[in-house]
């Protein structure tokens, strides 16, 4: 029997046997439910465990005293921040400057030390900040500074993946935006030797400041 033919005929002979079935899909969730009241908690620790920066804030006398913290701890000083009333009262304590989309999201946020933006929401499972054009006024601001601050609100808090995709189908309907940008942490690779590098391809920090008032 040449080489061809052996071949084919164990081809004929592995057809002639039924595939395993696979089994039935367990009716238990993937993940374990996360209950209401340990979301928050849920994503700190997922937060924290990325290497992100996470504060959780009554009132803005505390948020601005740990704005002004980490400013000092990591020498912010040249601060930007999108127009949404929240992402310009973090700001203020900062002397951050307004964006107003006139000319002034080009290149030059690069050579800023400090992006502020708020977020359409936060996914606790994965520790995730959800950003579209319209939270993070464009698609440059929470990439070209090398530190990134999302301002959100405790409502925003939403379980799981799926729970932010039916958020924006609501939001959004037929009409989604050009642009969703899922953040789990600060910029990172480990394409050379297995080495994790922070602030691979955008900022090499990531704050997050949740507020409940």
């Amino acid at each position: 029997m040449s080489d061809r033919a052996s071949i084919l005929n164990r081809i004929q002979n592995a057809l002639r046997t039924p595939a395993a079935r696979p089994p039935e899909p367990s009716p238990k969730p993937v993940f374990p439910p996360i209950a209401p009241t340990d979301l928050v908690a849920h994503l700190e620790r997922e937060l924290l465990a990325l290497k992100a920066d996470f504060h959780f804030s009554s009132n803005w006398n505390d948020a601005r005293q740990w704005l002004k913290q980490i400013a000092d701890q990591h020498e912010l000083r040249r601060v930007v921040t999108s127009p949404e009333m929240d992402a310009v009262e973090a700001g203020r304590s900062l002397g951050a400057r307004t964006l107003t989309g006139d000319g002034d999201c080009g290149r030059h946020l690069a050579d800023l030390d400090l992006g502020i933006t708020t977020c359409d929401c936060a996914v606790a499972r994965t520790g995730s900040v959800v950003l579209t054009p319209q939270s993070g006024f464009g698609r440059a601001l929470s990439v070209l500074p090398p530190a990134h601050l999302v301002v959100a609100r405790k409502s925003q808090v939403v379980t799981d993946l799926s729970d932010a995709y039916k958020l924006l189908q609501a939001r959004h309907g037929r009409n989604w935006p050009s642009m969703i940008t899922f953040i789990t942490g600060p910029s990172r690779t480990a394409d050379i030797e297995k080495i994790l590098v922070l602030g691979a391809h955008g900022p090499k920090k990531l704050f997050v400041l949740l507020l409940d008032f």
